[in-house]
């Protein structure tokens, strides 16, 4: 196997985990700004209610 193929296929792996972890970064931060305000709204719902049994 001549050592450009090396070169290269490492060269493509080093950029695939590159992307796959920029592809995660924008995926955690997409569900971080998406169910942060849900939560902020159930736990205002959640104090509102009156708890039943007390």
């Amino acid at each position: 196997m001549p050592r450009s193929l090396l070169r290269e296929s490492r060269a493509q792996g080093e950029f695939n985990s590159l992307y796959m972890i920029l592809v995660l970064i924008i995926a955690a931060l997409l569900l971080i700004t998406v169910v942060k305000p849900m939560f902020r709204q159930s736990q205002s719902l959640g104090s509102k209610t009156p708890i039943i049994g007390k």
